[in-house]
C-alpha cells in the first residue's frame, strides 16, 4: 500500500510546484506592471510641472497662456468667472501626446493674470503650482 501512496503523491506535488510558479510568474507581470505605471506617473508629473511651472510664468494673461497651451496640444478648456477678476480655466488634453504628458487640471487667474495650477481629483484638490505668494 506505501507504494500505492507514493504514485499520487508525486503528480499532487508537480501540480503544487506547477501553481506556485504560475503564481510567481504572474506576480513578477504584475510588479512589472506596477513599475510602468509609476515611472509614466512619475513623467506625467515632471512634465506638468515643467509646463505649469516654469514655461507659463505668474502674471501671464489668459490670452498668453492658452496661446502657449495651443503650441503643446489640442485640448478642450472650461471657464468660470467670478467677481474680481478671479477665473478657472479647466483643460483637459484631448490629443495622445499632450494627454499623457499633461492630462487634465484647473489654471487659477487672479485679477485676469495666472496665478495657480491644480489637479481636481472629485472634491479634492492637489496643488501643482500657486504663485499667489509673490509680488
Amino acid at each position: 500500500m506505501p507504494k500505492r501512496k507514493n504514485i499520487f503523491i508525486m503528480p499532487g506535488l508537480f501540480l503544487v510546484l506547477l501553481l506556485l510558479l504560475l503564481i510567481a510568474t504572474r506576480c513578477y507581470q504584475l510588479y512589472q506592471l506596477y513599475q510602468e505605471t509609476a515611472l509614466k506617473r512619475q513623467e506625467l508629473v515632471a512634465a506638468r510641472q515643467h509646463l505649469l511651472c516654469e514655461v507659463l510664468k505668474p502674471g501671464m494673461s489668459k490670452d498668453d497662456v492658452l496661446n502657449v497651451l495651443k503650441q503643446v496640444g489640442e485640448f478642450k478648456s472650461n471657464e468660470a468667472n467670478w467677481p474680481g477678476g478671479l477665473i478657472e480655466l479647466g483643460i483637459n488634453f484631448t490629443d495622445p501626446k499632450g494627454r499623457d504628458l499633461y492630462g487634465r487640471f484647473v489654471l487659477g487667474f487672479s485679477d485676469y493674470k495666472y496665478a495657480s495650477a491644480y489637479e481636481q481629483v472629485f472634491d479634492i484638490s492637489e496643488t501643482i503650482c500657486d504663485f499667489s505668494g509673490r509680488p
